[in-house]
């Protein structure tokens, strides 16, 4: 005979870490025990009123706290700005692989506000996807690829509505200016050129990047030469820096100080600079300190435009959570194999040999991270118990989403109601938690035996385990190290061939250290005209001639 089913109780707001409405923010009531009176009123000795004083002293303290907190939250909420995720007028193509996560970072050339303007220079033209990286973790967030994609790739667009209006775009044509009509059809485009499901996109401006880079306290990263570009105007000597401001936007966006001075080059910059910054955000003198934590969340609800689904401050730091917990020695770095263009060969790109299998790669959930390119499974000695003493329809499990990423909790319930949870829900309310957790009371044995089934049937270890006072279901908080879905899917289709897929693909571990730039050996061409007498040296001879010139090192001035 089925149980009757359990209602939750109501759970206090630390035992989440994060937000919850007023109602469920209550502690539960005590009542006396049946047949027995309520405890008689006595005198308090004057000790305890003192006590009692302080106690709501504090207390009012932390209610103002949680008051300007809430505030807070709120004005940064209202500081994101936010779009459709596809705008395309065909659905995206691609699985979605549950647990996984492809993520579009687009850095915008938009000169929209004064300042932008400033930093980039006067341009009426229509904004262009001056960086597109496509992020990829994978299901079991162990894993993550940073593919970048030239702007000069050569690729037919899909059309694109931008206000209601349609707009088609040539037979060829530049994948940068998918932006034209907005982040949705950069997604579009990337989604048609990779096959790749994007889940969401954010977008980076000029001084997105500067706010972004002084959030930080600045990013280190090394030259092996002097080099002075006259078109990004960035100027190093050679050696390590610490570049803040506008002279971290000068090193994203030189095109002639380092490699061969093409866009794949500039690409595997990018690279280098995202990955000291990695290394930064996961120091702990950066997130340990709460003014830089202030700082990050502030400035990035000003620095990035999301979609809708990312359109919140828990959402943010759910995915920086999720981005956080992958180890450094498991995220690559690759660029798009290129070949060039029939159509326009001296400036555009196609995608070249192995580009395909990158793309299938990134699709099928396999990481390019050769040594984990497949997670091990738990021993069974490591999951909870998952023997099946208790009928799993008789089990009322709550799933909560603590990644901040839209889609996670109603992944998990899915994955129990198909191994006999049929009783189980998720819950709309938001939290954030560095790992899952598994809760359930101790007041009676059958709720841990509940508990430790549920945790072994989601592969999740003994230590998942937490014991919350006054639970009478079981509740399972979803956090960043949760997977879902049975991971790849690369069990219907042969898995892709690594070597092929990262011949062309200029791959880079994260690691442990970061790679110095290597100035480029070329002499200096395709420059504007205010920066002529430039031409035909090389960025170390440009060096030389601009400090004879007085210009000052980017890591010295914020200016210029």
């Amino acid at each position: 005979m089925a149980r009757v089913v359990r209602k939750a109780a109501i759970v206090s707001y630390s035992s989440y870490g994060g937000s919850r409405t007023p109602e469920d923010a209550l502690p539960p009531v005590v009542r006396a025990p049946r047949g027995k009176p309520a405890p008689g009123r006595r005198r308090k000795p004057k000790g305890r009123k003192k006590a009692k004083r302080i106690a709501m002293g504090v207390g009012a303290f932390v209610v103002l706290v949680a008051a300007a907190g809430c505030a807070w939250v709120y004005q940064l909420d209202s500081n994101i700005k936010h779009s459709a995720l596809n705008t395309g007028t065909q659905p995206q193509k691609g699985a979605v692989i549950p647990g996984a996560l492809n993520l579009l970072v687009i850095g915008s050339d938009t000169r929209n506000s004064a300042l932008d303007r400033r930093l980039g220079g006067s341009d009426q033209s229509l904004p262009h996807a001056d960086v597109q990286m496509l992020v990829h973790v994978s299901s079991d967030h162990r894993n993550a690829t940073v593919m970048s994609i030239p702007r000069d790739t050569d690729l037919r667009m899909p059309s694109c509505t931008q206000n209601g209006k349609p707009h088609d775009f040539p037979s060829h044509d530049q994948i940068t200016n998918s932006l034209n009509y907005g982040p949705g059809c950069t997604v579009a485009a990337v989604n048609a050129l990779t096959g790749v499901h994007i889940d969401h996109f954010m977008v980076v401006d000029f001084s997105g990047v500067v706010d972004m880079s002084d959030a930080v306290g600045g990013v280190r990263v090394c030259t092996t030469h002097n080099v002075y570009d006259p078109g990004s105007h960035l100027k190093l000597s050679a050696g390590t820096h610490t570049l803040v401001g506008q002279g971290a936007l000068k090193f994203l966006r030189t095109r002639h100080a380092f490699g061969g001075a093409s866009d794949v080059d500039r690409a595997q910059t990018q690279h280098i600079f995202l990955s000291a910054l990695i290394h930064k955000m996961k120091s702990a003198g950066t997130l340990a300190d709460p003014s830089h934590v202030f700082k990050l969340a502030e400035a990035a609800s000003h620095a990035f435009a999301v979609d809708d689904g990312l359109a919140g401050v828990s959402s943010l730091v759910g995915l920086a959570n999720t981005l956080g917990s992958i180890p450094t020695e498991h995220m690559t770095f690759a660029t798009m194999p290129t070949g060039q263009d029939p159509y326009n060969p001296n400036a555009w790109l196609v995608p070249g040999p192995g580009a395909q299998q990158l793309f299938d790669s990134i699709a099928d959930d396999q990481s390019l991270t050769p040594t984990t390119s497949s997670s091990p499974k738990p021993s069974a000695g490591a999951t909870a118990s998952a023997d099946r003493s208790v009928d799993p329809s008789t089990v009322e499990v709550h799933v909560f989403n603590g990644t901040g990423i839209p889609g996670r909790a109603a992944a998990v319930q899915s994955e129990l109601a198909g191994k006999g949870y049929s009783n189980s829900v998720f819950e709309q309310t938001p939290t954030t938690v560095s790992a899952s957790k598994v809760e359930y009371s101790a007041a009676d044995p059958r709720y841990k035996s509940e508990a430790q089934q549920v945790a072994g049937a989601l592969g999740l270890s003994p230590s998942s385990l937490t014991t919350v006072p006054g639970l009478t279901t079981v509740h399972v908080v979803v956090g960043p190290d949760l997977k879902v879905g049975g991971g790849s899917s690369s069990g219907s289709k042969p898995p892709v061939d690594i070597g092929a897929a990262t011949a062309q693909a200029h791959t880079a571990i994260a690691g442990d250290t970061v790679q110095c730039a290597k100035a480029s050996p070329w002499p200096l061409g395709g420059l504007p005209a205010s920066a002529a007498a430039y031409r035909g040296l090389t960025v170390e001879q440009a060096y030389a001639k601009a400090t004879r010139e007085g210009i000052p090192d980017s890591d010295k001035t914020r200016g210029q």
